[in-house]
């Protein structure tokens, strides 16, 4: 195996050991157990929060240079947010941006579920400028509940 297939067995293994995603309700794993470079994650969302109560889900892609190279993450569930694109659910936040090789799953998956929590609006994707972004930061909701996840993976990679 390669050294991101052996990175990220080695993080499965904490993660199934350690639960480390209870207090946010998620998990983390390879979506085939014989590819250990697609995952995907879930987590519910974060109370006092318009995504409260809902399902979220995350895709990553890793490389076989990973934790060298950062992986592709995507917000797959339609999410409604200054700081993930609507259109094809990239997510803009410094972890990722910025990546570093000592990032691993659980730092993605948590730094998603904060993101939630903590929209950046003068930092995302729409550019918003100060008084903007405090209107949008008051009116961000999410988007829709109500969807079929198996139609995120008909999407594909292409748009």
């Amino acid at each position: 195996p390669s050294k991101g297939v052996l990175k990220l067995q080695n993080e499965y293994k904490f993660l199934r050991k350690n639960d480390v995603f209870s207090q946010i309700g998620g998990s983390a794993g390879p979506i085939d157990k014989n590819n250990f470079l697609h995952w995907s994650a879930c987590f519910i969302g974060p109370l006092n929060t318009p995504y409260e109560g809902g399902l979220f889900y995350i895709e990553m892609k890793f490389k076989d240079d990973y934790p060298d190279t950062k992986p592709e993450v995507r917000m797959r569930t339609p999410t409604y947010h200054p700081n993930i694109k609507c259109s094809n659910g990239h997510i803009c936040v410094d972890y990722l941006n910025d990546w570093k090789n000592t990032n691993n799953v659980a730092g993605i998956v948590n730094v998603v579920f904060d993101l939630l929590s903590n929209p950046n609006p003068s930092d995302g994707y729409y550019g918003l400028d100060n008084n903007k972004a405090s209107e949008f930061k008051n009116k961000y909701a999410v988007e829709s509940q109500e969807y079929d996840w198996n139609k995120c993976w008909d999407k594909g990679w292409n748009n």
